[in-house]
C-alpha cells in the first residue's frame, strides 16, 4: 500500500494543514506516517498562535515513521523556519532518499497570518520533485509580478527550476475567469490542464492538492498523470463541498 510522510503543521478548525493531508490520502487509499511541524492555533477566519516544534524533533519524527515501514512519497507544508527547513532536508536526504517529494510552499494561511518566511523554503528545493505554488506564491518566490499568462508563468516556473525544484505546478484555482487551468513546467515542457472554474473560499485546497500528488506519485504515476488524477479529484472535492 502507497504510504505518504507527510511534514506539516495542525490546524486546530480542521480545514486544512495535517487533517485535511490526513483525510485525502485516506479517501485515496493510502496511509499516512504524520510530522507535525508546528501547532497552530486558528478558525476558519483567523490565525491566532503559532507553536513551532523543535527542529531535533521534526527530524527524530521523520527517522523514527521512515523506520518503521517504507515511504512511498513525501509531502511538504508549513515547515516554519530555516533551522527546521534544514533539519527536514537532512533527515530526508538521510532516511528517505529518491523518494518522490511534494512541496506545497505555504507562506499565508487561508485564515489569516505568515505561516513560512522565504528562506525555510531554500534548503528543499534542491530535494522537491513537484513544487506546487499558487499564482500569487509563485510571482513571489521567483521575484516576478503576480501573472496568469503563460508566457509569464513559463518564466516563473524557469526561475524556480534554477532554485532546485526539479518540475512546478503553478495552480490557477485563485485565478479569475470560467475556466481554472493549473500550468505544469517539467522537462522542457508546459502541460495545461484545464477544469471549469468552481466557486472560491474553500480551505485546504493547497493541501488537498499537494496530498493527492504524493499520494499519485508514490503510486507510480507520471507528473502528468498525476497532475491531472489530483487535480480531478481536487474539483470532486470542492464540487460537492459546493452541493451540499
Amino acid at each position: 500500500m502507497t504510504r505518504v510522510l507527510i511534514i506539516a503543521g495542525t490546524d486546530s478548525s480542521g480545514g486544512a494543514g495535517l487533517t485535511r493531508d490526513t483525510a485525502t490520502a485516506t479517501a485515496l487509499g493510502c496511509t499516512v506516517a504524520p510530522v507535525v511541524t508546528a501547532v497552530t492555533v486558528q478558525t476558519h477566519k483567523q490565525l491566532h498562535d503559532i507553536t513551532p516544534i523543535p527542529p531535533e524533533v521534526i527530524s527524530a519524527q521523520i527517522r523514527a515513521a521512515a523506520e518503521s515501514e517504507r515511504i512511498s512519497a513525501v509531502k511538504l507544508g508549513m515547515i516554519g523556519s530555516a533551522q527546521a527547513a534544514q533539519e527536514i532536508a537532512d533527515a530526508l536526504g538521510r532516511f528517505c532518499p529518491d523518494t518522490p517529494v511534494v512541496f506545497d510552499p505555504v507562506l499565508r494561511s487561508s485564515s489569516g497570518g505568515v505561516l513560512m518566511k522565504d528562506e525555510a523554503l531554500m534548503p528543499l528545493l534542491e530535494m522537491t520533485t513537484l513544487l506546487t505554488p499558487n499564482l500569487a506564491e509563485a510571482a513571489h518566490l521567483s521575484g516576478r509580478a503576480e501573472s496568469s499568462r503563460p508566457v509569464d508563468l513559463a518564466r516563473q516556473g524557469e526561475r524556480l527550476q534554477r532554485l532546485g525544484a526539479q518540475a512546478v505546478l503553478i495552480k490557477g484555482g485563485h485565478g479569475s475567469g470560467g475556466t481554472s487551468v493549473d500550468h505544469l513546467f517539467a522537462d522542457g515542457h508546459m502541460t495545461r490542464f484545464e477544469r471549469p472554474r468552481l466557486p472560491q473560499g474553500h480551505r485546504g485546497t493547497g493541501c488537498t492538492l499537494a496530498t493527492a500528488l504524493a499520494c499519485a506519485l508514490g503510486a507510480g504515476a507520471s507528473l502528468v498523470e498525476a497532475c491531472q488524477q489530483a487535480g480531478d479529484h481536487v474539483h470532486k472535492w470542492i464540487k460537492s463541498a459546493v452541493a451540499a
